[in-house]
């Protein structure tokens, strides 16, 4: 008896006589203790967040975040320092005239949507083969991506601006002219034919 008893205590529940009792009291009465219970958890908490608040104030705490002064010139020109470790890496020609950052973007956008795009078509179309003599006909994920990694770096790092922009029209107009195959060449497994206005004839 003794040995349930400390286990009541340590598991804080209560003794069975209390809760018969509990059934026994009237329902009303238990609302009016209930309602009174939980007054005094609220009232409790209350003076909780009282006392905090008042610590709080007492050691003048500064929550406001700090307003941080970005130093836009010294981000661009960090921004150009990276792209001039790369080019030392990669670079074998003397580059007179650099390219500019927003064109050394476009030209890694550019490739990456040429990549993408040619991966899908060549895996979703039995009449397209991919056009690069580096690649096989139906170049893998891996090959594709390795290509581009080996490729892009070199040339961003030894054309000179002209060249560059350039090359992103080529890229352009070849990413145009893929989307245009893509939905125009013939999905016929066995050959591909054309009607004399150019549409594409069904099988």
């Amino acid at each position: 008896m003794k040995e349930e008893k400390i286990l009541q205590i340590i598991n804080l529940s209560p003794s069975e006589d209390w809760v018969e009792r509990i059934v026994e009291i009237h329902p009303m009465r238990q609302i009016f203790w209930a309602s009174i219970i939980q007054a005094c958890v609220f009232g409790f908490m209350l003076f909780s967040f009282w006392g905090i608040s008042i610590g709080l104030e007492a050691e003048e705490l500064d929550l406001r975040i700090p307003e941080t002064d970005y130093d836009f010139r010294q981000i661009e020109e960090d921004s150009l320092l990276v792209q001039e470790a790369i080019n030392k890496r990669f670079r074998f020609i003397d580059v007179k005239n650099e390219p500019t950052k927003r064109q050394l973007k476009t030209f890694y956008i550019l490739n990456f949507i040429d990549m993408t795009t040619s991966y899908y078509m060549v895996n979703n179309h039995p009449n397209i083969r991919e056009g690069n003599p580096l690649l096989p006909d139906h170049p893998s994920a891996a090959q594709f991506l390795t290509q581009k990694l080996i490729t892009t770096p070199l040339i961003a790092a030894n054309f000179e601006e002209g060249q560059l922009v350039f090359s992103n029209w080529i890229l352009g107009v070849v990413i145009i002219k893929n989307l245009y195959l893509y939905n125009s060449a013939s999905k016929c497994e066995e050959f591909n034919y054309h009607h004399t206005t150019g549409a594409n004839v069904a099988c």
